[in-house]
């Protein structure tokens, strides 16, 4: 996509000029939602899973970045609230993305199933849309 915007009404301003950047530029963002908790409540050590996340990750957009855990709640088994700890993982896609299609299913199912995880959680945001995609049965 290009850099180039329209500000201020009619000015146009080369973004990526400006800031001495490379012409084109990322605009969607693939985030990748890691719990530390299984489908029971049971707490267990996602730094593995989260350094494999970050380098599939890093694969697809060049970079990734690992945001600090965030207290989330989600539904236990029974449907009644659990509370847990969540990293994001995150990276700007770039065509790459197409190749590691394989390899970003094969974490994400392996996650779900050797975590004992009700769902994953996986997003693509940008351009003006926001997808939340739930994997609920695993290969």
């Amino acid at each position: 996509i290009s850099a180039t915007l329209r500000v201020m009404g009619d000015v146009e301003l080369d973004l990526a000029a400006a800031l001495g950047a490379e012409a084109e530029a990322s605009f969607q963002v693939l985030s990748i939602y890691l719990p530390n908790k299984d489908r029971h409540g049971t707490e267990f050590d996602a730094s593995p899973w989260i350094k494999e996340a970050g380098e599939l990750l890093f694969r697809i957009g060049g970079g990734a970045t690992v945001m600090p855990p965030q207290e989330g709640v989600t539904a236990d088994e029974f449907g009644a609230p659990m509370w847990e700890r969540t990293v994001v993982v995150y990276s700007y896609v770039t065509d790459a993305l197409v190749g590691e299609l394989p390899a970003l299913r094969a974490f994400l199912h392996r996650y779900g199933r050797t975590t004992n995880q009700r769902e994953v959680g996986v997003s693509l945001a940008g351009a003006g849309e926001s997808l939340f995609f739930r994997i609920k049965t695993f290969d």
